[in-house]
C-alpha cells in the first residue's frame, strides 16, 4: 500500500494523504473537537499549529482522510526514540474521525497509513494510547494489530512556558 491509497467505504472513497497548507483550518477545528471529546480545553491556535507543521525537524506528521474536498479525519504522528535501544519509534498521538464518517473504515486506513509512514522512516514500533475508559478505541486498536503495552512507572511533566 502507498500513502496515497484509496479507501473502500460505503459511500465514495476517501483518499489518505499528507496534510497540506490548505487543510490548516479544518485540522484545527478537528483537533479542538477531539480535545473537547476528552474533556480538555484546547489551547492550540492556528499560529501554533503552523509552527508545529513547519518545525525545523519533522516534529509532527499529519495524515488526513479526504472525500470530495472535505476532511473526514486525521492521524497525527510524533517521532520519538528509545534511546537505550537505539531505535526510532513513532507515536500515533491523535486519531480523529468526524461523527458522520465513523464506521466506514477510515480510522483503520489512517492507522495503516501511519504504520506505513513509521516503517518507511525506519521505526521499530508504532505506539498509541487511550484513556482507560475508552473501550471502543481500545477494541479498534486491537483490531488493527496493536497489543496492550503496559506502562510501568510514573510520568512527570514540567511546564516551560
Amino acid at each position: 500500500m502507498t500513502l496515497m491509497q484509496r479507501i473502500d467505504t460505503r459511500t465514495r472513497p476517501a483518499v489518505i494523504r499528507p496534510a497540506r497548507w490548505g487543510d490548516k483550518d479544518a485540522l484545527l477545528e478537528m483537533i479542538h473537537a477531539l480535545a473537547h471529546h476528552h474533556g480538555d480545553e484546547p489551547e492550540l491556535d492556528l499560529p501554533a499549529l503552523i509552527d508545529l507543521l513547519n518545525a525545523d525537524l519533522p516534529w509532527i506528521r499529519i495524515l488526513v482522510a479526504e472525500r470530495d474536498g472535505a476532511l473526514l479525519g486525521y492521524a497525527a504522528l510524533v517521532a520519538g526514540v528509545q534511546l537505550q535501544h537505539g531505535k526510532k519509534v513513532m507515536d500515533l498521538h491523535h486519531l480523529y474521525i468526524r461523527d458522520h464518517a465513523r464506521g466506514e473504515g477510515i480510522g483503520r486506513h489512517l492507522i495503516e497509513s501511519s504504520r506505513d509512514v513509521a516503517q518507511n522512516l525506519g521505526c521499530a514500533r508504532l505506539t498509541v494510547s487511550t484513556q482507560d475508559h475508552n473501550t471502543v478505541a481500545q477494541a479498534a486498536y486491537r483490531a488493527c494489530g496493536f497489543a496492550p503495552h503496559p506502562f510501568s512507572g510514573t510520568r512527570f511533566a514540567m511546564e516551560l512556558a
